[in-house]
């Protein structure tokens, strides 16, 4: 979600090595230019490298073992691997571990409204407890996540709509997630109550891992910003109830609190804030090959290929008041998405290697809602060299709309008319040992923020992350 936040000089410890330079500079403007400058060439020329060369060290790894990691590293799944046994005796009992350790860090060198660089980084913790092993009750679980992030906003600077970086919102340490989970009739009944990130699993990305830019990587960048649908990290409370009649098919409803503010007014995540008006939320979606089927097992011992997908129609609906362009309030808002994410190539039956693709589109009514459409196409190869299977390349493309009422009343107040903003990214993920993985990306803007006016935006920059 798109915040402002402070410089990155002061709110990206991790990654100190490299703003720290700027601070020795303040006091001589003139050598503090020289070394921006210098700088601006060597981040996109870095990041170049990486999308170029990340294949190459791929390919030269293809002699290796599929498991082994590149430059010798340990291979284990965990940084901290398996704590001497613990970890594993803990996930028999049902109680399992997440924690990792995620940075972006970019520079856009031409274009937008300023040019600039800025980093984002995250701790992330996740605790599920299932009850089935631990104590007659069963179907019952728990879910808790929180988070440490920091941070500056590119996305701010720059004046894009689609922000370059998926995990920029705003600095926090904060319970993101909390819910309990019961299911029943074999798993075809689903009730979850607690804190929710609506964007979680209401218009997000089936392929989000796969990209930085916000609405590929995460979820449709104007939910918020249209409809106060919550988000991660910034969970409201909520409950949802979903029906499988079949492992294919599913519908899912939920309310959730609609915090206009959320940051604010539950600033650490425990108060559990029940705030502005609620949003009602409904999806019904389609699986092709779910993977707990067995159909894909089943395929694959035959010698058969299977191509997964997921098919999804959803709607959310908030009874608040809402502004138009010039003010005026009036009650009520609507916002509809659909999407459709599908296996389309496999090289061998049983893998995953090969090629999917993903679309998706967003829609609110065009007198309340500032940025009311916005379109996403997505195409990635997973595993293009044989030997490196968890490799992936993937290219996207965004396409947001300011809406007819909101541009043209711009121009009665003497700016130029607003229209859409079209944004593409490449990247190459390169999955250096099973825990620890680099990304290096190049994004391009085209009427940045919507302007025409404006000049068009490159982005260049990589992400890291680690598991623990």
């Amino acid at each position: 979600m798109r915040h402002t936040t402070d410089s990155f000089r002061s709110n990206f410890p991790a990654l100190e090595t490299i703003s720290g330079a700027f601070d020795t500079l303040e006091n001589s403007p003139r050598r503090h230019f020289e070394f921006r400058t210098k700088t601006r060439r060597v981040l996109p020329t870095f990041c170049l490298t990486l999308i170029f060369l990340a294949p190459a060290w791929a390919q030269n790894a293809a002699a290796q073992d599929q498991n082994a990691s590149l430059f010798g590293l340990p291979s284990r799944q965990h940084l901290f691997g398996d704590w001497g046994g613990e970890r594993t005796a803990l996930a028999e009992k049902g109680i399992t571990f997440d924690f990792f350790y995620i940075a972006d860090l970019e520079d856009n060198p031409t274009g937008g409204l300023q040019q600039s660089h800025a980093g984002w980084e995250r701790i992330r913790g996740t605790i599920d407890i299932s009850f089935d092993r631990m104590i007659s009750w069963q179907g019952l679980s728990v879910h808790a996540t929180g988070l440490w992030q920091t941070g500056a906003n590119l996305g701010v600077k720059v004046g894009t709509l689609a922000n370059p970086s998926d995990l920029v919102s705003a600095h926090t340490t904060r319970l993101d997630s909390f819910w309990l989970q019961q299911v029943f009739f074999d798993k075809k009944l689903r009730i979850r109550a607690g804190q929710l990130a609506g964007l979680d699993f209401y218009g997000n990305q089936d392929y989000g891992g796969s990209w930085l830019i916000e609405p590929m990587g995460y979820a449709f960048g104007n939910l918020f910003s249209s409809i106060f649908e919550s988000f991660n990290p910034a969970g409201t409370p909520g409950v949802e109830v979903r029906f499988a009649p079949k492992k294919s098919f599913y519908v899912k409803s939920s309310v959730m609190s609609g915090n206009r503010d959320p940051y604010h007014q539950d600033p650490t995540g425990t108060n559990f804030e029940i705030a502005n008006s609620p949003n009602f939320l409904f999806e019904v979606g389609y699986l092709l090959h779910p993977p707990d089927d067995g159909t894909s097992a089943t395929a694959a011992s035959d010698g058969v290929k299977t191509y997964p997908g997921s098919y999804k129609f959803g709607g959310i609906y908030n009874g608040g008041k809402f502004p138009n362009a010039a003010g005026i309030k009036s009650t009520g808002n609507y916002l509809i998405y659909g999407m459709a994410s599908q296996a389309i190539f496999r090289t061998d039956a049983g893998s995953n290697r090969g090629l999917d693709a993903t679309v998706g589109f967003d829609y609110s009514p065009d007198d309340v809602a500032r940025e009311n459409v916005q379109v996403t196409v997505g195409g990635r190869f997973n595993a293009p060299f044989a030997s490196r299977k968890s490799d992936r390349v993937a290219v996207a493309l965004v396409y947001s709309k300011i809406s007819d009422s909101f541009s043209n009343f711009g121009t009665l107040l003497g700016g130029a008319p607003l229209g859409s903003e079209k944004a593409i990214e490449l990247n190459y993920s390169l999955q250096v040992t099973p825990y620890w993985y680099v990304q290096p990306v190049f994004q391009y803007y085209v009427d940045v923020g919507a302007n025409s006016a404006l000049p068009n935006a490159a982005v260049f920059g990589f992400r890291t992350k680690v598991n623990f």
